[in-house]
């Protein structure tokens, strides 16, 4: 008998979706995917693998799946594995029931319901793939340093960008099209420099670096100013990492959930591709 594992990711959503289950298909690995309680364990996203190559695809299909949803639903998500166990022929996934169980990663938020799976954002080059990676993981992070740097990094996934030309560029072209709170930006001590200067040199460069040259900034990590500082700077610097996969990436197209024949899983195709 060949053997074969029951593998499950497990995650959080703070969007809820309508239905308890789905099945996909998502990068050719089928998953299951089952919602639990939000308050008591993670939910569960499962798949049949049947070696440790198969499971590293499965676990990169599941992470780029997890950040096109949550770019799509604007939701928090963070996943991780949970474990598996034996799964033998003739067992199809439909019959997989929740049975390895995880605490919740991000604290619960509030019941905010109505979302679905049907649409996602069509991930066509690694760069959008890494980018909306490194979006998902800062959205989902509980600290204000992690947030920050992640979104930056978004900035850097292209290597031919420059993090500051782009964020003074953007913020003097395309200011309609940034969803930056006016409140956010006044509190900022910009002290006449522009933007992208005091991002880089008040929030990248001190997170990152404990010494620093007399002169320039330093993290006072529990001074409480400092701290409200850089939760006014996360959330500008995330308006500008949108606004880079939005724009320069052109993260524009979607892919829709198809039932191409009847007792199959629904698959994801491609823009302009026809159902058989």
């Amino acid at each position: 008998m060949r053997y074969r594992s029951l593998l499950t990711i497990a995650f959080d959503n703070s969007h809820r979706l309508m239905s308890k289950t789905h099945y996909f298909t998502y990068g050719g690995v089928d998953f299951k995917l089952v919602q639990d309680n939000p308050r008591k364990w993670a939910d569960h996203l499962m798949t049949i693998v049947t070696d440790d190559d198969e499971r590293q695809i499965a676990f990169r299909a599941a992470a780029e799946f997890m950040s096109a949803l949550a770019w799509e639903n604007n939701s928090r998500i963070s996943l991780w594995e949970c474990g598996d166990h034996s799964w033998p022929l003739p067992l199809s996934l439909r019959q997989a029931r929740p049975s390895t169980f995880s605490f919740p990663r991000i604290p619960f938020g509030g019941a905010i319901t109505g979302y679905n799976i049907s649409r996602l954002p069509y991930i066509e080059t690694d760069e959008q793939r890494t980018a909306l990676a490194l979006f998902r993981e800062a959205c989902a992070s509980n600290n204000d340093y992690l947030r920050f740097l992640f979104h930056w990094q978004v900035l850097e996934v292209r290597s031919a960008t420059e993090p500051v030309g782009f964020i003074n560029k953007a913020f003097r072209n395309s200011r309609a099209k940034l969803r930056i709170s006016d409140s956010d930006l006044r509190k900022l001590p910009l002290e006449g420099r522009p933007l992208g200067i005091y991002l880089e040199n008040d929030c990248r460069h001190a997170i990152a670096h404990l010494m620093r040259r007399p002169g320039e900034k330093k993290i006072e990590i529990d001074d409480p100013a400092d701290r409200l500082r850089l939760t006014y700077s996360a959330r500008v610097i995330e308006a500008f990492a949108e606004h880079f996969i939005r724009e320069t990436l052109q993260l524009n197209k979607v892919v829709f959930l198809h039932h191409l024949k009847r007792g199959m899983i629904p698959v994801y195709l491609p823009p302009n591709t026809a159902s058989l």
